[in-house]
């Protein structure tokens, strides 16, 4: 019985451990900063990137929109790149 929950236990830390450590990346190509909402469920939240940047884990499952470049869905480990006023995924 203490073996099942240690087993336990061990798969509900390593699931942690991943669910952790993968999340969308936002990465900002450009020279100039840009107003970004990301909508996760029903939340938004509103933020900014500088140009040359990247912001880590910024959602596991979201919508992101550059405001005055356009809206992209992610998830998972994906990068998402603003790279001449455009989305793209990498």
């Amino acid at each position: 019985m203490k073996s099942r929950i240690r087993g336990a236990i061990s798969l509900m830390a390593l699931g942690v451990f991943a669910v952790s450590t993968y999340g969308v990346d936002l990465k900002n190509a450009d020279g100039s900063r840009y107003e970004v909402k990301i909508s996760s469920g029903a939340m938004t939240t509103s933020t900014s990137i500088d140009g040359n940047t990247t912001q880590s884990n910024v959602c596991s499952d979201c919508e992101i929109e550059v405001v005055g470049v356009g809206r992209i869905k992610a998830s998972g480990s994906e990068t998402i790149v603003i790279r001449d006023g455009k989305l793209s995924k990498q």
